[in-house]
């Protein structure tokens, strides 16, 4: 080495790097500790150095070394070449060229650059970082491993007082066997936690296919929360998915939270509510305030409860009400205390409900009952436990009904097992009876009453009316008994004909208006049409349009999002 250059420079104090503050920036020495060869630039400048082979610095806990060196006294600038490696006891940084700025701080490391801080390693094109400021900014090709975390960009920003890493062109992020994209992203190393925004979309574990805006993964908790509408869609059925306008996902679990408006669309079938849990291992569930709907156009309203979709169960408490829409203009409404539904395919299922409040077919039939079993296989209703029916002003009885529908839901038929009764009222004190054990009721199309037929041991009191000459008046009233009456019915309210078949007996009493005052009853008469039960389907309807509402903002975001991602 040239002695005299040697000597020099170690009496030369290099303005490398500064530590700053907002009133005066103190000036910090850098150390040469060995080069082979040192030569002022007489030619070009006379204020810069050359320094070459096995080139070694040192300032403020940095150890520099490459294997040549400029130096600019002027402009406080160093620019090193060939094997450059920057070390202090924390960070490490490999490139092939670099460039020091003492005035504003700023190094740049070029080509291949390899950074190495604790458990993270950072390779890309080029790093800018600023001393002052402690921002390093990584260009081109970025990619940073963090533990079992990979993260590929273009263009980083790593802010050490923040301790956040940042990109906004577009980044991936790789952990474990899950990958995700964003336009912008923060991570958190030492929290372990990423912010992402923007054209989110996250594979999990080959399971999961994931889109939102917005999305917090915190990667050590194994918690990813979503402040946006997201979706989760299966990625072996992606009919199936889970819509939520803010949620929580516990991907290890793979147990689904939200409270608020959330969906889930599983096998043809929609679950939607303002509080939703759900274990997609056990496919099992909770929610509050239901809706139900299914692709047959049948809904369940309100009330809380569980869903298992492996058993194909799902069991509400709390008035939940449900809805079968028949057309238009027609639905069957159900008000319940609770209702238990078991899936068992697209075809077929079960309906069970408990403390049937209200059934209401059209504007025309309605009646109550303790439990009630709807077969879908079919199309029947079997309402067990004080079952009472009224169609317009008629009402129906007995131990055990059942209805029976054709396919597009209309009535076929009505039956009645033991203690049937058939009551028309006609006034305040005048009913037409019948009673026996087995009743059948026929519909015609539009779900009008046709015909009646009863069975076994059967009583009836008939009010018909019989006129006489000179506008004078009588009443008729037949008090028979048989083994089975038929009766027609006129636009299913007045009796058209009546036949009393087998053993009949048939008594008829005639009435004057003036001395008829008391009412004639079968035993076991009981009219009870302050107990009809009202059909609030206005309330029903305005809730349905507030789920059809949140519907189709759903489809709306959906669209949205999938369109970005």
């Amino acid at each position: 080495m040239n002695s005299k250059y040697y000597f020099f420079l170690l009496g030369f104090i290099f303005l490398f790097f500064y530590k700053g503050n907002s009133k005066e920036k103190k000036k910090i020495q850098i150390k040469l500790i060995h080069a082979d060869f040192i030569q002022k630039n007489e030619k070009n400048d006379k204020n810069s150095f050359f320094l070459i082979g096995r080139v070694h610095f040192q300032h403020n806990g940095y150890e520099l070394f490459c294997d040549r060196a400029i130096y600019y006294k002027k402009s406080n600038l160093f620019s090193g070449y060939g094997n450059v490696q920057l070390k202090s006891d924390k960070n490490k940084i490999f490139s092939h060229e670099i460039e020091y700025h003492g005035n504003s701080n700023n190094l740049k490391a070029l080509g291949r650059v390899v950074l190495f801080q604790e458990n993270i390693k950072l390779t890309a094109n080029a790093i800018n970082y600023n001393f002052r400021k402690k921002i390093f900014q990584a260009i081109k090709n970025v990619v940073l491993f963090f533990n079992e975390l990979k993260l590929s960009t273009n263009i980083l920003e790593y802010n050490l007082h923040l301790k956040k890493i940042s990109y906004k062109k577009g980044g991936f992020i790789f952990y474990k066997d899950s990958a995700l994209y964003s336009k912008e992203g923060d991570f958190f190393p030492v929290k372990k936690k990423a912010k992402l925004k923007f054209e989110v979309k996250l594979i999990l574990s080959k399971k999961y296919t994931v889109y939102s805006n917005a999305m917090e993964y915190l990667f050590q908790k194994n918690k990813i929360s979503f402040p946006s509408p997201t979706i989760i869609i299966e990625r072996n059925n992606t009919n199936n998915f889970i819509y939520t306008k803010e949620g929580t996902f516990l991907p290890k679990e793979e147990i689904f939270l939200s409270k608020k408006y959330c969906s889930i669309h599983y096998n043809g079938k929609i679950v939607a509510g303002d509080y939703f849990f759900f274990d997609h291992k056990k496919k099992y569930g909770f929610i509050k305030n239901v809706f139900l709907e299914d692709k047959e156009k049948s809904y369940v309203i309100g009330g809380h409860g569980y869903f298992d979709f492996v058993s194909g169960l799902i069991s509400l408490k709390n008035h939940p009400v449900s809805v079968i829409k028949i057309s238009a203009d027609n639905s069957i409404f159900l008000y319940s205390d609770a209702i238990k539904i078991y899936f068992k395919n697209d075809s077929a299922y079960l309906i069970q409900v408990f403390s049937v409040k209200g059934f209401f077919l059209n504007e025309n039939l309605q009646g109550r009952s303790d439990y009630l079993i709807y077969k879908k296989l079919d199309n029947s209703i079997h309402f067990y436990g004080n079952p009472i029916f009224w169609i317009n002003n008629q009402q129906f009885s007995g131990n055990f009904i059942s209805i029976h529908l054709k396919k597009d839901f209309l009535l076929d038929y009505l039956k009645i097992f033991k203690n049937a009764f058939y009551i028309k009222k006609i006034n305040s004190n005048e009913f037409n009876q019948i009673q026996g054990e087995i009743m059948i009721g026929f519909f015609h199309p539009k779900n009008i009453l046709s015909k009646i037929l009863i069975k076994g041991n059967v009583k009836s009191i008939i009010f018909p009316y019989f006129f006489q000459n000179k506008g004078n008046m009588k009443k008729i009233i037949n008090k028979s008994s048989c083994g089975m009456i038929d009766v027609d019915l006129e636009k299913g309210k007045k009796i058209k004909k009546i036949s009393c078949i087998n053993n009949a007996n048939s008594e008829l009493l005639f009435l004057h208006k003036t001395n008829y005052k008391e009412p004639l009853f079968l035993p076991n008469f009981s009219w009870k049409e302050k107990e009809k039960p009202k059909n609030e389907k206005y309330l029903i309807h305005k809730k349905m349009e507030k789920y059809r509402r949140e519907s189709l903002l759903e489809k709306k975001e959906i669209k949205k999002i999938i369109k970005y991602n």
